[in-house]
Formats: C-alpha cells, structure tokens, sequence
C-alpha cells in the first residue's frame, strides 16, 4: 500500500515535471524576437505643405515647388553613418480641419508607416471637419536602420472614414541608391493645390 502512494507521487511528479518542461524554453511571445526599437521624429505640415511655408522636414529632400501639385510623391532618403532614413510623403489631400499624427512600427520585418487624420475635437467633446480640402507633407526620421534594402508600406487611416485604413503603398527601398522618389498618386488637387505659386 505504501508502494503504491510512492508511485502515485513519482507519477503525479512525472506528470508535473512533463507538463512544465513541454512549456520551457517558450516565452509570452512564443520565441519571437522583441519588435525592432526605433527612434522616430515625426515632421507633419500646416496645410498647404511645407511648401507654404511651414517648418521643414529635418532629412529627406525638399519637394520640387514646380511639379509639387502634380501629383503625391514619397520622397526618401539614407544617412549610413547614423543609420537614419528621412522620409516625406508630399501633397497628401486631407480635410482642411483634422488632427494629425505618423507612426512607424516594424512588423515582420516590414518598416510600417501609418499616417493618422482625425477629426478636430471640439471643446463640447464633438468631432468637426471642415468643407474644404488641403494638402499637407508627412514626414519622418526613423533611425536605426539597418539594412542595405527594406520592405516598406504606407497605410493611411482617415478614422471617420468607410473603411478608415488604406494602403497607400507597398514596396521595397534600396537604401544604397542614398535617395529616391516614388509617385503614389496623380489624383488631381485642384483647386486646393496649384503649382501657380509667386
């Protein structure tokens, strides 16, 4: 009778000593990797870009003010010595009355650029948009970068709009051509932006 509570506990400590190993090694996130740490500096634009006359964005390149309303362009560049890719999306078309911010987060490996537009809040707690449209620039820093080529994408959540998240593009960025430019899109702007600037 003895024996058996003996094998009754060896067996119970087995089973204990199974069910906690099978777990060892395994973390909240199951052996992934944390997600990649970045410094980011946001740079987001007064309407009209900052082509009229708001602060520039500190890395990547000035847009061209002659072909600047023609279409949306992402412009970009890499600093390899401190590692900083400087990004701007030019003449974005938003809501004239709206609450901006840019987020970028590394998601499986992918460099992920959202870009927020919300209502204005009004000091009744209501949300309010304007009956006018704008173009505005989002730009950011993002730092460290490692690699010589990454993937990148650029999501756009307008959140009082049906759907409110968009992709506005997805692609790779070859980091050792040092600057680029993509168009997004060739929408037309007028009459809320045009190239007849003084």
């Amino acid at each position: 009778m003895k024996m058996l509570g003996i094998l009754g506990i060896l067996i119970l400590s087995a089973t204990s000593f199974l069910a906690c190993s099978s777990g060892e090694g395994e973390s909240s996130s199951n052996n992934t990797p944390p997600a990649s740490s970045l410094d980011v500096t946001p740079s987001i634009s007064a309407c009209g870009g900052f082509l009229g006359g708001s602060e520039s964005a500190k890395i990547p390149p000035s847009p061209d003010p002659a072909t600047y309303c023609e279409a949306e362009r992402l412009l970009w560049n890499y600093d390899p010595e401190t590692r900083t890719l400087g990004f701007l999306d030019a003449r974005i078309q938003l809501n004239c009355c709206g609450e901006h911010s840019i987020d970028v987060a590394v998601e499986n490996g992918v460099h992920v650029v959202t870009q927020t537009d919300a209502p204005e809040k009004l000091e009744d707690g209501s949300e309010a948009r304007c009956g006018c449209m704008c173009v505005f620039d989002y730009a950011a820093d993002i730092a460290p970068v490692e690699s010589s080529t990454i993937s990148l994408r650029i999501m756009r959540n307008v959140t009082d709009d049906d759907p409110p998240v968009t992709l506005v593009w997805e692609g790779m960025v070859d980091l050792t051509a040092g600057s680029g430019e993509v168009v997004l899109s060739t929408a037309s702007a007028e009459p809320w932006c045009s190239n007849k600037e003084p």
